[in-house]
């Protein structure tokens, strides 16, 4: 008896199934029914949330992420798999640290603290991104827009479906696939040689009248080694990193049962020196038909990843940053072989600064994680279209890091002191879901019925221990209890949520040609009160299949038409803290109280209790059109959304006279509306050659509706050095826009500066210099410059993100590019402030090469203003869109070009397979941004200060099947 009576078959055009749900709803059955792919099909299965459909009954918008070749490439996780694959997503990595994850968003941020997607592997609920390995990955599908309501509290973000590898039936295959290659950085910025450096130093010095206190270093006369190259310390910290991944996967079966197992480990070496991430990966799934109306089925995995990572955000002490700013004239390492500082008799004049070599290679950083998933379930038959499922997954996740600090003693930035951290943060998820689901066909009227309870509890604990002063940095003493302090530092925490769900849901059809969809969940949570622990969600969605209709039967050209519409409440858990309803206590040990005041410990909340907190909620529109052409060759998919999200979680300061600092506050509207468009074409195959086009686009605005009783908000925490803050969040503006000052130019002489007025005639800078930016005042403002000047200097967030890939075969060869880019973000380049700003940040560092640009009066077709140690004009220390860069990129994301043996020398050789393939990663990348790297994330909300750029990396692969 077959789990599934639906008489449907794949189309040969995707050769995939569609998730859009929790449940693969038995993975044997599609395994079956893509080994008779025929290339004319009557429609696709989809697997919705909790159920299945056909595609052309699907009213939700939803989107498939293309895997094409993608065994072939070496990707880090899931949100690597995305970037660039599924129209509506946009995957912006944080820079290319090896241990580093990209931000996911799809539809947009979502607001000030906007839900990240919720992950469904497998129908298993996950809490975070998963670690699972790609290459284990099926397919993957994105619930967009309110259908994605199913999954009630936490699918605001949008819905990610992951389905994994499952067995098929016949004989045991086994196949392999090794990769080895290289990575490298694909652009490196050059500093000023020793000569360049002293003489660019003493005409800063010499512009800013301040050659009396000019430094030995950089006087050529009194200090000529100073003039004396030793060491490229940029490329002394870059290095040709190598790459290596196994993977071997084993399935099979027969009509009873099926299975499969895969086996991952993968090697990376960062561009940076001690850099680098392993991760070890091992998976079982399998589904058994006990009788004729039970099937029962597990899937489990264990993943282990560790690294080690360098500090790349940091304006004072990232690695990139210490490279630049560090005199050339100093080699990396002395003639005993200890690392270099500062020349003694000069080290006053450059100032603090630590070797950045030292820096790097002094990391010591283990960040063991383990995490394992247990997941049975099984799917009893009660009647004729009734079926009950039952599911439950168990999920641990144990992570342990260990940080040693050794002592700095190089002369230039001293550390000395040592310290010990270790740190355990443990979790652990389970969760059981009942499902009951029903169809029945009544002529032409077709419905569809789920109902269903969830529980899901989830346990977080940890500690944290520190000592401090090792008199041995030895790594065997490198234990908590060997520290001479007897100062340490000890924590620990737990907390505890639970989410409690009821759902149901009604699918309608009259003839494969008019469907509605209507569906509701109610969440309990116990992260908010009492009072507020549940609320309500849905969605209704339909959709008209305009091909179907009798006056559609004539055009031959269109294959399929079909219009859609959907509108939802979706919840929104983000930004809800533990301590908001009821905050842990605070303990202080120097607390006087008492009849007899003394100094005693007391405990104490600075969080007040919000009992009245709920979580946010999100309202989404969505309007679309799905499309095919040419018996079903060209495939369009195009959607029209708005999605608004409300009550907000703010933390908010409250008055000294309180008694507490801050308090939890339901506020804001945040609104994201966009359309999207997705292209796919597939060949007939001529003769030996067939090929694939694919395309996504994706356009999105953002704009803040609502704020917590106030018009802007500052964010302070992603500053360059604490003197630019260019970050706000305002009514009216998109979320975290850049605020500084409009320039025009540069000043070319006293004339200019002289004539630069307000309406009242006043000198609008009056101190400025030829060679100076020229900051506008904000139209109307009069007098000196100031923060009322400022103005919107636009988003870090994409206008707009795309991908387009092409896959081709040509006998026995194969070829694969992949495309991806964004365009209309800007990028705040705060390198800019300490590596061209001669003096400015109190410290005299070396410079990039492009400072040899600076305004002279020989020199005037420049935007880089004149050499002026210190900065007294402020050209550097004032934000202005002088830091704002284009921050559009289009690269070359993947080129793979693989040969498969020909079948002959198969049976030759007794083996299923052997392909051969090179591929390459960020070949090249086309773009305006004069930083590392254009992907600098939104951790930072794109604020780059020397992020840890993107590596370029070369492939050497062979896959072996038995």
């Amino acid at each position: 008896m077959n789990v599934f009576k639906i008489p449907v078959s794949v189309t040969y055009l995707t050769g995939r199934v569609l998730l859009i749900g929790a449940i693969s709803a038995s993975p044997m059955f599609l395994s079956q029914k893509k080994d008779s792919l025929k290339e004319k099909s009557i429609d696709e299965i989809v697997v919705v949330g909790y159920g299945t459909q056909k595609k052309s009954k699907v009213s939700g918008a939803v989107a498939e992420a293309s895997l094409d070749k993608l065994t072939s490439r070496s990707l880090s996780g899931v949100g690597e798999v995305l970037q660039g694959k599924a129209p509506g997503v946009t995957v912006v990595n944080e820079g290319g640290d090896p241990n580093g994850s990209p931000k996911v968003n799809i539809r947009g941020l979502g607001g000030i603290n906007g839900e990240t997607p919720l992950y469904v592997v497998d129908g298993v609920v996950f809490n975070g991104t998963p670690s699972i390995n790609p290459n284990d990955i099926q397919d993957i599908s994105v619930l967009k827009d309110a259908s994605a309501a199913i999954y009630g509290a936490r699918s605001s973000g949008g819905v990610i479906l992951i389905t994994t590898k499952r067995g098929k039936k016949g004989n045991l295959t086994v196949d392999f696939d090794v990769k080895y290659g290289i990575n490298q950085a694909w652009r490196l910025k050059e500093s000023l040689n020793a000569a360049e450096f002293q003489d660019v130093m003493y005409q800063a010095f010499s512009n800013a009248g301040k050659l009396s206190n000019l430094p030995k270093a950089f006087n050529p006369t009194l200090y000529p080694e100073g003039r004396i190259t030793k060491t490229d310390w940029m490329k002394e910290i870059f290095r040709t990193g190598s790459i290596q991944e196994y993977n071997m996967n084993l399935s099979g079966g027969n009509e009873k049962s099926r299975y499969f197992v895969g086996m991952n480990h993968r090697s990376l070496e960062g561009i940076l020196l001690n850099t680098q991430a392993k991760r070890y990966n091992f998976r079982v799934n399998s589904e058994h038909k006990v009788k004729d109306w039970l099937t029962i089925g597990e899937n489990m995995y264990y993943n282990y990843s560790d690294g080690n990572t360098a500090e790349t955000k940091s304006g004072y002490t990232g690695a990139l940053v210490a490279a630049m700013y560090y005199p050339p004239n100093v080699p990396v390492y002395t003639p005993s072989g200890a690392f270099s500082g500062l020349p003694i008799d000069v080290a006053g004049g450059y100032g603090d600064m630590i070797n950045p070599v030292a820096y790097l290679k002094r990391i010591n950083i283990r960040n063991p994680t383990h995490e394992i998933l247990i997941n049975p379930y099984a799917e009893i038959t009660l009647a004729k279209d009734l079926k009950f499922r039952s599911n439950f997954s168990q999920t641990f996740k144990l992570g342990n890091v260990k940080n040693f600090t050794y002592r700095v003693l190089e002369i230039g930035k001293i550390f000395d002191a040592n310290n010990l951290e270790y740190q355990s943060n443990n979790s652990s998820t389970a969760l059981a879901e009942q499902l009951l689901t029903y169809k029945i066909a009544a002529g032409k009227h077709n419905f569809d019925f789920l109902g269903g309870f969830t529980f899901q509890k989830t346990i977080e604990e940890g500690f944290l221990a520190k000592s401090y002063d090792f008199r041995s940095e030895a790594e065997v003493f490198q234990h908590l209890q060997n520290a001479a302090d007897t100062n340490r530092e000890v924590s620990s925490y737990k907390y505890k949520q639970a989410l409690v769900s009821y759902l149901a849901r009604v699918n309608y059809d009259y003839a494969g040609k008019y469907i509605v969809s209507v569906l509701g969940r109610r969440d309990g949570s116990s992260l908010v009160a009492k009072q507020n622990r549940f609320a309500n969600y849905y969605a209704l969605s339909g959709a008209w299949v305009v091909s179907k209709e009798n006056f559609m039967q004539d055009i031959s050209w269109l294959s399929s038409l079909k219009l859609r519409g959907s509108y939802g409440i979706l919840g929104n858990l983000g930004g809800i803290s533990p301590q908001a309803v009821n905050p842990l206590m605070t303990r202080d040990n120097n607390i006087i109280f008492g009849q007899d005041p003394s100094q005693n410990i007391a405990y104490y909340a600075t969080t007040r209790p919000n009992p009245n907190l709920k979580w946010g909620k999100s309202e989404q529109t969505n309007f679309g059109v799905d499309a095919s052409f040419l018996q079903n060759s060209l495939a369009v998919q195009f959607d029209y959304f708005v999605k608004n999200s409300k009550d907000q979680i703010f933390k908010v300061s409250l008055p000294s006279t309180s008694t507490y600092n801050d308090q939890y506050v339901n506020a804001g509207l945040f609104q994201d509306k966009g359309y999207e468009l997705g292209i796919n074409y597939n060949s007939k195959r001529t003769g030996d050659f067939t090929y694939s086009i694919g395309a996504t686009f994706s356009q999105l605005k953002n704009t803040v509706k609502q704020l917590a009783d106030v018009d802007e908000i500052f964010v302070n925490d992603n500053g360059v050095r604490g003197v630019l803050k260019p970050t706000r969040v305002k009514i009216g503006d998109p979320l975290y826009s850049f605020y500084g000052y409009k320039t025009d130019g540069i000043f070319q002489s006293e004339a200019e500066i002289k004539n630069y007025k307000d309406a009242n005639g006043q000198m609008i800078q009056p101190n400025a210099k030829p060679g100076d930016i020229k900051f506008l005042k904000k139209e109307g403002n009069t007098g000196t410059l100031n923060n009322n000047d400022f103005v919107n200097l636009g988003s870090p967030y994409p206008k707009f993100s795309y991908g387009f890939s092409y896959n081709m075969t040509w006998k026995n060869f194969d070829l694969n590019l992949f495309f991806q880019g964004v365009y209309g973000n800007k990028i705040f380049n705060g390198f800019k402030f300490i590596s061209m700003n001669p003096g400015g940040t109190g410290q005299n560092y070396n410079m990039e090469r492009d400072i040899l640009n600076a305004w002279t009066p020989q020199n005037t077709n420049t935007n880089i203003p004149r050499l002026a140690q210190g900065d007294p004009s402020g050209n550097y220390s004032k934000v202005s869109d002088f830091y704002i860069e284009d921050g559009s990129y289009l690269r070359l994301k993947n080129l793979t070009i693989g040969y498969s043996l020909p079948k002959e020398l198969y049976r030759k050789l007794d083996v299923n397979k052997v392909r051969i393939y090179i591929t390459t990663n960020n070949l090249f990348t086309i773009t305006k941004y004069t930083g590392f790297d254009p992907e600098v994330g939104m951790n930072s909300y794109g604020v780059d200060t020397g992020r840890y750029p993107q590596a370029r990396s070369f492939i050497f692969g062979v896959e072996l099947g038995l």
